[in-house]
């Protein structure tokens, strides 16, 4: 037998009773869609659950663009960090389409963002949870968020779902899938976390060998006095952080398996195992390497960095073949080029990921795939639009689209659609899809940061 607890609740903001547009999360789909809402007019709410803006170019320490196009929120924002040196290209052509990765400076972009949202008049509400989707007879009607004033209503004309894992769409019974449809795999999980304090040059002259490095660590791990996490992924456990195939000491990239981000109790146990590794191997490091003895925890994450959880059925469901052949839709509102690009525990296939793999698993040479409108509509669920990873689509498809140049993106595009719903009093699903491309067509006037044209 169930038990079931209710909780009322209530009005807790001056929020002027309703807002045309909610979004949920502020990653860069967030972004993206609450930018693009405001600017066409519509009284936006981005809703996110940390205290800034970013999802995980900050909250996690994913610090590199992907070289795929992200539409003309990302190209702003993208020309905002180069103007203020925060940002680099990564030039390689035979892996990169031109100009290449963009690498950037975390805390520079959240503020970029943050700056970005407040002028095109979005309202924020930061350290709040979205809790559910009030929906009624299959009509989004609004957001449940918790607060430390309690749970409080939220009313919206469309919500947007960009909470990357699908859960307002989820919470609002949108079908989906999650995983490898053999085995329910997902993609692995990173924990990136910075220290500091190494005098590598003292390092360096200790002249000290693999073969030392290795029995070094192999005899902590033995001993306990270093506790790899459990999820470790592709690393030699035994003789962690030294990774004996690499032949190195892998510090600040640690990859996990088996976590589901839409677990609590996962992704709550691996940080904490994670934060716990990272102190023990400080404090074995301070204690027995040269130029290690000033050796610290300078950044943890506040999130792991995820590739993989719900995947939303939509009107259409984006494919492998659509990325393979580049097609297009009359109703395509994102282009993307980005290989399929797997970090999969086995039997899957994960990075490093060989020239020709990345040759054969992306779109034609100078060509692109889109990726309708369609696959931004949930197909049970009326009221609501999905945008970032979450959207509509097959495995191999998600691990192309997924990277933050493509959310953006595609949170661009439903912010386009859901003002253009607002504006004309009609649901998504009764928008027509060639109004939003139109419109984001003439949006493109902004100088594209990644123009293969």
């Amino acid at each position: 037998m169930q038990n079931t607890v209710n909780f009322p609740s209530k009005r807790i903001f001056d929020l002027n009773d309703q807002y045309d547009v909610v979004v949920c999360g502020g990653g860069p789909a967030g972004i993206g869609t609450a930018v693009a809402s405001a600017r066409a007019g519509a009284r936006t709410l981005l809703i996110e659950a940390t205290s800034c803006l970013g999802g995980i170019m900050g909250n996690a320490h994913v610090s590199s663009f992907c070289a795929s196009p992200g539409g003309p929120v990302f190209d702003e924002l993208a020309r905002r960090l180069l103007e203020l040196d925060a940002a680099h290209w990564r030039v390689n052509p035979e892996r990169f389409r031109p100009p290449g990765r963009l690498s950037f400076h975390p805390e520079t972009a959240r503020a970029i963002a943050n700056e970005m949202v407040r002028e095109a008049g979005v309202d924020t509400l930061r350290n709040t949870f979205a809790s559910h989707a009030i929906h009624e007879n299959g009509r989004i009607k609004g957001v449940i968020v918790a607060t430390k004033s309690g749970l409080t209503e939220i009313s919206s004309d469309v919500l947007v779902d960009c909470t990357a894992d699908g859960d307002m769409a989820a919470s609002a019974g949108a079908s989906f899938q999650k995983g490898d449809p053999e085995d329910g795999r997902l993609q692995v999980c990173n924990f990136r976390w910075y220290g500091g304090g190494i005098d590598h040059e003292a390092f360096k002259q200790a002249s000290i060998t693999n073969e030392e490095l290795t029995e070094l660590f192999r005899g902590a791990n033995r001993d306990g006095a270093i506790q790899p996490p459990s999820a470790l992924f592709a690393q030699t456990r035994e003789t962690f952080p030294f990774d004996r195939t690499e032949q190195k000491m892998i510090l600040g990239n640690w990859e996990l398996q088996g976590i589901d981000p839409t677990d609590p109790a996962q992704v709550s146990d691996a940080l904490s195992e994670c934060q716990l590794a990272a102190l023990q191997i400080v404090r074995f490091c301070r204690r027995n390497l040269p130029g290690y003895e000033n050796f610290r925890v300078e950044h943890f994450p506040t999130t792991l960095g995820t590739r993989e959880s719900r995947r939303i059925l939509g009107d259409y469901v984006l494919t492998r073949e659509d990325v393979f052949e580049g097609h297009k839709f009359p109703d395509g509102v994102a282009r993307a080029w980005f290989w399929i690009d797997f970090h999969d525990p086995p039997p899957g296939r994960t990075i490093p990921h060989g020239l020709e793999y990345v040759k054969k698993h992306q779109p034609p040479p100078d060509d692109w795939y889109e990726i309708p409108y369609r696959s931004l509509r949930p197909r049970d669920v009326e009221g609501m639009l999905v945008a970032g990873r979450c959207i509509s689509c097959d495995r191999s498809a998600l691990a192309s689209l997924r990277v933050m140049p493509t959310c953006m993106y595609l949170g661009t595009a439903a912010g386009t659609a859901a003002a253009l719903c607002v504006n004309e009093n009609v649901t998504p699903g009764e928008l027509e899809p060639e109004k939003v491309v139109a419109q984001l067509e003439k949006d493109r006037d902004i100088k594209p940061a990644f123009d293969n044209n």
